[in-house]
């Protein structure tokens, strides 16, 4: 294969998701940045203590699990995915912080045709 076209398809080739999101938080605020070519809408910062409900969506077998932060000011959702890097760290520390007790984490993470599960539920 020519060169060119090598850097071609290296140039336009999708990049995983843990390439084009991260995580990162610490004991007051998470946040999630857009890295490359990923939207900038993605960029979203949060505190811990602002957070009124979490819900994990089940991305199925080859997507990502999304995790869902509803905020209680202003009544906002933020929107993590799993597969970002460091998302597994922070699905741990909402697991860790009591935001998502272990029943509801053990249901969600069996999940695997699509369901949600919320803490608190409805």
């Amino acid at each position: 294969m020519p060169e060119a076209l090598k850097a071609w398809i290296e140039k336009h080739r999708p990049r995983s998701i843990d390439q084009a999101l991260s995580v990162e938080f610490d004991d007051r605020e998470v946040r999630v940045r857009a890295m490359g070519k990923m939207d900038p809408a993605w960029n979203q910062t949060f505190e811990w203590s602002n957070i009124r409900r979490v819900c994990f969506k089940d991305g199925g077998m080859f997507g990502s699990d999304i995790i869902y932060i509803s905020l209680k000011s202003p009544d906002k959702v933020h929107t993590v995915l799993s597969m970002a890097s460091g998302g597994s760290d922070f699905f741990g520390a909402l697991c860790d912080k009591g935001y998502f007790p272990e029943a509801v984490w053990r249901r969600a993470i069996a999940e695997s045709s699509g369901g949600m599960h919320c803490w608190p539920e409805d």
